[in-house]
């Protein structure tokens, strides 16, 4: 929890901004690790994965309202569904040039899940996808983090490339906007955990309906399929109880947060360094298609480039650094788009995954 509260903390500096608390966190605890201050494996960590990751799930699509995502979205989600299919194409061209070995097909499935979602979709695609309880799990995320970094750093860099520039026109100011994240924000916000538990007994109970479900059906390998489309139901009609319910993304945010502390300690540098390199491969071809057709699509569509930066983070990173990258930048009317598009693709990323392993597989 001392390290959550680190990245909690980090992600209200601009440097924290950019790098992600999910990669802070990651990287604290990998480098803990790996020097013996903390343990690679622990009963805890089974315990974290087991519980708190399937809790998470309703906490954070909750607010998953497909209609208002449609409807305010606007372009945006034009912009994220080109940033998708981009995604699903590298995946394809991926498979093509790097060979992954015999789990290929759930690797891919697991990683695109990620790339449309997020880490959330990743821990869903490789439960469902049979992986979870594998290595391959380990060298998928930690791939998946180095990859994050690439991707990051290569679409930032966007804007100061002068054909990019001339291809892909915006209506929005490049120059970076006022760095307000290392503000300290000393309002008392009232905290109702009355409302709280509201969502906290919501959540658990989509998980235990979800089991029953699984365990009737003979299907316990979609558990965490099954929780996230009944999480869909539960946001897109009991929105009457939905309004009740406080503090639902901050719960299941820190419940993913501690997550990625567990991942980041079970990483055995030794080990994952060298089984993770086809992986790191694959997503780095999918990363260089998935800009180069955005720039395309931008030119072809006439997609403004702001918005393809920021429907690109939320496709490949989330709704958090989304929003990051519209306030640091001042766009300030992409930023409530930006986090709605990026719930969109917790909504369907999954889904995706799991098809796409189907597919390759058959």
């Amino acid at each position: 929890m001392v390290i959550v509260a680190f990245g909690m903390w980090a992600e209200r500096r601009p440097w924290g901004q950019r790098l992600g608390a999910p990669l802070i966190l990651v990287g604290i605890t990998l480098a803990l690790a790996n020097t013996g201050i903390i343990p690679h494996s622990d009963p805890l960590y089974e315990t974290i994965v087991t519980y708190l990751v399937p809790a998470a799930i309703p906490l954070l699509l909750l607010r998953a309202d497909l209609a208002v995502i449609v409807s305010e979205a606007g372009p945006m989600l034009i912009t994220f569904l080109f940033a998708a299919a981009a995604t699903i194409i590298g995946a394809i061209l991926g498979v093509v040039v790097v060979d992954m070995g015999t789990s290929e097909a759930q690797l891919v499935g697991a990683v695109v899940a990620s790339y449309i979602g997020g880490s959330l979709n990743f821990v869903a695609t490789a439960e469902a996808v049979g992986i979870k309880d594998s290595s391959l799990y380990i060298v998928g995320l930690s791939a998946d983090a180095v990859g994050a970094v690439f991707f990051l750093a290569a679409i930032m860099l966007l804007p100061s490339v002068t054909l990019v520039r001339r291809m892909v026109q915006s209506k929005f100011n490049f120059a970076a906007g006022e760095e307000t994240a290392g503000n300290e924000d000393n309002t008392v916000r009232d905290f109702d955990i009355a409302r709280a538990s509201y969502g906290i007994a919501i959540s658990l109970v989509v998980c235990a309906l979800s089991a029953s479900i699984t365990e009737v059906f003979e299907i316990e390998s979609l558990y965490i399929v099954v929780v996230t489309a009944l999480s869909l139901v539960v946001a897109n009609f009991a929105k009457p109880l939905v309004r009740q319910v406080r503090g639902d993304l901050e719960i299941g945010t820190l419940f993913m947060y501690v997550f990625f502390v567990a991942i980041g300690a079970g990483a055995d540098v030794t080990v994952v360094l060298g089984a993770a390199l086809p992986v790191l491969l694959f997503i780095l071809v999918m990363i260089v298609v998935h800009i180069i057709l955005m720039i395309v699509f931008g030119r072809l569509f006439k997609l403004d480039l702001a918005e393809i930066m920021v429907a690109s983070n939320a496709c490949i990173l989330g709704p958090a650094p989304a929003a990051a990258l519209a306030a640091s930048r001042g766009w300030q009317p992409l930023v409530a788009p930006g986090i709605l598009v990026g719930i969109f693709g917790y909504a369907i990323a999954t889904f995706i995954g799991v098809t796409l392993t189907t597919i390759l597989s058959a």
